[in-house]
């Protein structure tokens, strides 16, 4: 009986001799490539990013870059995506086998940060206040690196979307803003805005209602405008651009078949489109009424005859 305990227990000290040794080679690995993780960033095709609080951020990889699936479906911004990729690539200064660590002491159960790569998990944790740097679970190692990653980790969702207002696959055909048709120029001219920021939409929303069509006509996207130009909303993301300068001037509210007032440069009141574009700086041109080109014609004439007589 003696015997058989002794073996027992000789079997089991093996075991974990043996573990340990596959353990430490394992360590001996990771020291060795000097990286957080031996993934390609290229290569990832989806994200994950789950925070002790705040929703679940979802990014996919698609022919045509990088898209927001979660909380919000928009098209991701491509530098933020690559902060993110850029962690698994992340410099280790030092590694530890997990049980030899307490998770719980070292932020990592439950984890501050859960960031998932193609499938591979990294739990992140605390920073060690010796060396500046920062804990990193990856199955069965605990691995510390630099501490510059946190601010991109804890970003808000809206910081992972792009600031493009048009979207990067989107080639535009026909506008109108408020029903009246936009030239071909004003719409090329909207290809390269670029938003200052874009954030989810609050309080009460009114303005002009922008509408564009793809050229393939496969897609439209419409917008609502706010008074001077800056905000432009789209109502099926729920997001606002927030823009530096207007793209399209501020409408005069009697630019629009009222007499007395021409288009501003961009809107053509006939359907057309072979107008200037919008300019930020366009004003309204005065035009004067039947009554006044009538005098100004009776005028003419008799200038006219008394030069005739002179």
């Amino acid at each position: 009986m003696m015997l058989e305990r002794w073996l027992t227990n000789l079997g089991l000290a093996l075991i974990a001799a043996w573990l340990g040794v596959l353990a430490i080679q394992d360590v001996q690995q990771q020291v060795s490539s000097g990286r957080l993780t031996d993934i390609k960033p290229e290569q990832v095709q989806s994200i994950a990013l789950q925070r002790s609080a705040g929703p679940l951020i979802q990014l996919e990889r698609s022919e045509h870059g990088w898209s927001m699936r979660a909380p919000i479906e928009a098209p991701a911004d491509e530098e933020a995506v690559d902060r993110l990729l850029n962690i698994a690539q992340a410099r280790v200064g030092r590694v530890l086998p997990a049980d030899a660590t307490a998770a719980g002491r070292l932020g990592l159960d439950p984890p501050r940060v859960r960031l998932t790569l193609d499938g591979l998990t990294l739990n992140i944790g605390e920073s060690d206040p010796v060396g500046n740097r920062r804990y990193v679970m990856i199955g069965d190692l605990v691995q510390l690196i630099d501490d510059d990653q946190l601010p991109w980790l804890l970003a808000p969702p809206e910081q992972f979307l792009s600031r493009r207002l048009l979207p990067a696959d989107f080639s535009p055909g026909l506008g109108s803003i408020d029903g009246r048709p936009l030239s071909a120029d004003t719409l090329a001219g909207l290809v390269d805005v670029v938003a200052e920021r874009v954030e989810p939409i609050d309080g009460e929303l009114s303005g002009r209602i922008l509408v564009i069509q793809s050229a393939d006509g496969d897609q439209q996207l419409r917008f609502l405008v706010a008074e001077g130009g800056t905000r432009w909303t789209r109502l099926d993301q729920r997001l606002s651009y927030w823009l530096a300068q207007p793209p399209l001037a501020e409408r005069d509210e009697d630019a629009f078949g009222e007499p007395g007032q021409l288009p501003l440069p961009g809107l053509a009141p006939d359907g057309s489109t072979d107008t200037a574009p919008i300019s930020p700086n366009a004003t309204p041109v005065a035009v004067p009424d039947p009554h006044s080109i009538c005098q100004i014609n009776q005028m003419c004439q008799i200038n006219q005859s008394k030069r005739r007589h002179a």
